[in-house]
């Protein structure tokens, strides 16, 4: 995240990789022999900045360019780790930038995934002031923005939201729920 924009694309130091069609149980079905693959990465809005006033799907060369390097280099990645994925495999590639997701979510300066997770997001003051009710009636905060990111703090920050809503302490129910679970499938195995 330190370097210049060009070095930066020609390395990524952190992929997440996620396969939406392995996940569907009709996706074979649907499409025969056809796989997706979703991929997240970092990059800076400052890297892309002096294009976000340029029209949405034609921002020009460079920008198109230094798009493609970032692909590349995650195309790469994924052909490292997944060696039976090759080009010729690859029927369509598209890549979003923090300027595109300006333009499609608002999001001020390109985020993804809500409020930053920076160290400061964590500091005794941020996190007493950062709860699931709003100054307006019937408001509410929910997600990972009440709690942590991720999957399993969007769930923590479901359950908070929840708990003020019911006036219960779902967190606690939850933990119970599972124990009693447990407890009955494993009188079952027992029987």
């Amino acid at each position: 995240m330190n370097e210049e924009r060009e070095k930066a694309s020609k390395k990524i130091p952190l992929l997440f990789v996620a396969s939406p069609s392995a996940k569907d149980p009709s996706w074979e079905e649907r499409s025969p022999g056809k796989s997706t693959l979703s991929l997240v990465s970092f990059a800076k809005y400052s890297w892309f900045e002096e294009w976000k006033d340029g029209k949405v799907t034609n921002r020009g060369a460079d920008y198109k360019e230094l798009k493609q390097a970032f692909i590349n280099s995650a195309l790469d990645v994924v052909m490292d780790v997944f060696p039976k994925i090759t080009r010729d495999k690859i029927e369509y590639v598209d890549a979003g930038t923090p300027i595109t997701n300006t333009h499609y979510i608002g999001a001020p300066k390109g985020e993804i995934y809500g409020v930053d997770h920076g160290i400061a997001r964590f500091s005794p003051e941020l996190n007493a002031t950062i709860r699931p009710q709003t100054p307006l009636k019937n408001l509410y905060l929910t997600g990972q923005d009440v709690f942590l990111c991720g999957f399993a703090g969007a769930l923590a920050g479901a359950l908070t939201c929840g708990s003020v809503i019911l006036n219960r302490n779902l967190h606690l129910e939850a933990i119970a729920l599972a124990k009693r679970t447990k407890y009955v499938n494993n009188k079952l195995k027992d029987e």
